[in-house]
């Protein structure tokens, strides 16, 4: 089952900073690192992944993320550095970008590879 995690964010009168390591409370050696923009009201996502686990975290802007473990559906609202979504492998999962240029990275403890993605919501309720 998918996670939220809360990040130290380190607030100044200048801006602020979040760190993203092992140290800092990500659950696994990171592997691939990737950035998504979207505009307002476009999804992406749309897929699980049979070993990859995956951290979302949306560094701007405000974006909706639908879990699906096959049986139940679950929705959270990423709107800010220090919190992410921590995906582990065989969950559905799609975001909706509810702001005008919202940006999310991603954060994965695997490399890629293209046959570690399912990307038929068929193919992944026979899977689960």
């Amino acid at each position: 089952m998918e996670k939220k995690l809360f990040f130290k964010r380190h607030i100044s009168s200048n801006g602020s900073l979040c760190a993203y390591g092992e140290k800092e409370g990500v659950p696994f050696n990171i592997r691939r690192v990737f950035t998504v923009w979207a505009k307002r009201g476009e999804i992406r996502g749309m897929h699980a992944h049979k070993k990859c686990s995956q951290l979302l975290l949306c560094v701007h802007g405000k974006i909706s993320v639908e879990c699906d473990d096959g049986e139940t559906r679950r929705r959270y609202v990423l709107n800010h550095e220090g919190q992410g979504l921590l995906i582990p492998p065989k969950i559905w999962s799609r975001q909706k970008y509810l702001d005008s240029k919202a940006v999310m990275i991603v954060l994965c403890d695997k490399k890629y590879e293209r046959s570690d993605y399912i990307r038929s919501y068929k193919a992944f309720k026979k899977l689960v």
